[in-house]
């Protein structure tokens, strides 16, 4: 199929084509992964002409023997047929034999509009990759730039054969997501393309719809020419949750299809082709575009959920929809925009902030230190729950309801008539420190649950004291005002102990009106 030029662009604007005629590969193209990757993974060569990306997530090794060509297809075959080849200095066997070409050394671009026409493979593992890097001699620079078209088999929102997942990898972060495309795009051949402004600007689309977009606001644009590879790549069983995995329903056989490539660059836009095979641009004054453009740019019919992946450095993530987002290790930012939204971070893997512009409650198990609204100085009435783990818990001007959770966290109002509530289990480790409660402003609310024996409604005068211990059999809550030490205890002058589950300010002007129990 050859496709028509995209829109705002004309048939002249073409530089580079691609539609595998004939009964062989030609000369633009070699059939191993790049050996000279500018993100440090090495070709593995297995000294037969193979190659894989490596890492611990691939179950294939790709071989010529399954790169072929046929009625204007590019055909890249995996087969379920052990073969050994080196995985970055180690050699392994691989159960997987597949397919994979790359420009390698023969041309590379730097700009410009470029489409791939592909029909993507179906089955469990199924990890279709269109993808670019730095070109020829890039390998020592240092940028690891790396631009996803289109990165199958991620799961998301939607199912994974619908799946369009896009990534920019950079110096200075990732941006990156998974969008439900609503379509089955095994089912047939469909349109993936870039709209490359080096330095500015990379738009993502699909089926001429615009599904994401990325600024140089947001992470550094690469400015420098790369190269296309094209790989039929499969996840092995132990990437279970990142992409669907090798498993006993995995096809036999699962065959990835290319049947156009093309590249498109303006006249004059400064935008560079260079190697076989290729019509480089007329020359001249740079054009200056017209649009302005921000943020992550969700699909043309508003569908907008999907999943965002970070890397082992510190990520920015920010989704538009109902997101899942992973930042993996470094100090991870996320915004929060949409109360479906959902943060994970595992334990260790640095410090980690969630700024959230709505009502937010961190899932469990979900290692963020610290939990805040994007605005101090806001009004907006934004409630922030925590989990089970300690964090830093802030909210802003507004009427804040904040709830630490478990453990020991650390809670600030930002002024405002917030309130603090207490309602999971006491003891030694969850105690929370309040450091602005305003007794003037500010309220505790106890779940009665927690707090038994005290009476549903605000806490009567008799059951809060001033002091160190209970003075009667009716004091439960217990301010001691030298340290601050905000505590419960169940039977007052009985033979249970006082369990501390709060440290306010000293010295404050507390009653029990600052208290009410549901």
């Amino acid at each position: 199929m050859t496709l028509s030029a995209p829109a705002g662009f004309a048939s002249s604007d073409l530089v580079f084509e691609e539609n595998f005629s004939g009964t062989a590969l030609d000369s633009d193209w070699n059939t191993y992964i790049t050996s000279n990757a500018a993100n440090g993974w090495p070709w593995n060569d297995n000294g037969s002409g193979g190659s894989t990306p490596g890492g611990p997530y691939n179950a294939d090794y790709d071989m010529p023997s399954q790169v072929s060509v046929s009625n204007g297809t590019l055909d890249l075959t995996a087969i379920q047929q052990p073969i050994s080849g080196m995985n970055q200095g180690t050699a392994q066997t691989f159960p997987i034999t597949s397919g994979a070409v790359s420009s390698y050394g023969n041309f590379e671009f730097n700009g410009g509009y470029l489409q791939i026409s592909m029909k993507a493979p179906s089955g469990d593992g199924a990890w279709p990759g269109l993808w670019m890097m730095p070109g020829e001699g890039a390998g020592s620079s240092g940028d690891n730039f790396e631009i996803d078209i289109q990165e199958g088999g991620f799961t998301g929102s939607g199912p994974a054969d619908q799946n369009f997942a896009w990534h920019l990898h950079g110096p200075s972060g990732v941006a990156g997501g998974v969008v439900d495309s609503g379509v089955d795009l095994t089912a047939g051949f469909h349109t993936y393309g870039i709209n490359w402004v080096p330095g500015e600007s990379i738009t993502w689309y699909l089926d001429g719809k615009q599904m994401a977009q990325v600024t140089s606001a947001q992470v550094e644009i690469p400015d420098q020419p790369m190269e296309l590879m094209m790989n039929n790549a499969v996840a092995n069983s132990n990437a279970t949750g990142w992409h669907t995995a090798l498993d006993s329903s995995t096809p036999s056989s699962m065959q990835m299809q290319i049947d156009d490539v093309q590249l498109y660059q303006k006249a004059g836009s400064g935008d560079t082709v260079t190697g076989a095979s290729v019509t480089p641009p007329t020359t001249g004054a740079i054009e200056t575009g017209t649009e302005t453009v921000s943020g992550i740019v969700p699909p043309s019919d508003g569908t907008s959920d999907g999943t965002l992946y970070g890397t082992s450095g510190a990520d920015v993530l920010q989704g538009t929809g109902a997101d899942t987002m992973i930042g993996y290790r470094g100090n991870d930012e996320y915004y929060v925009d949409n109360v479906g939204d959902k943060v994970v971070e595992a334990a260790g893997q640095g410090q980690d902030r969630v700024w959230a512009s709505v009502s937010y409650a961190l899932s469990a198990g979900s290692s963020i230190e610290v939990l805040g609204t994007t605005k101090d100085a806001g009004t907006t009435a934004i409630n922030l729950t925590g989990n089970e783990l300690a964090q830093t818990i802030q909210g802003n001007a507004g009427a804040n309801v904040i709830n630490g959770g478990g453990g020991a966290d650390k809670l600030s109002g930002f002024g405002g008539n917030d309130v603090f509530v207490f309602n999971s289990a006491l003891g030694d480790g969850n105690v929370d420190r309040i450091t602005d409660f305003n007794p003037s402003q500010n309220k505790i609310h106890l779940d009665d649950a927690i707090f038994a024996g005290l009476n549903a409604g605000a806490l009567s005068s008799g059951a809060f004291f001033v002091g160190k211990a209970a003075h009667d059999s009716s004091d439960h809550i217990i301010y001691d005002s030298s340290t601050g030490a905000l505590s419960f205890d169940s039977d007052g002058l009985g033979g249970t102990s006082q369990t501390q589950f709060a440290t306010l300010s000293p010295h404050l002007s507390l009653t029990a009106a600052s208290f009410y129990v549901t």
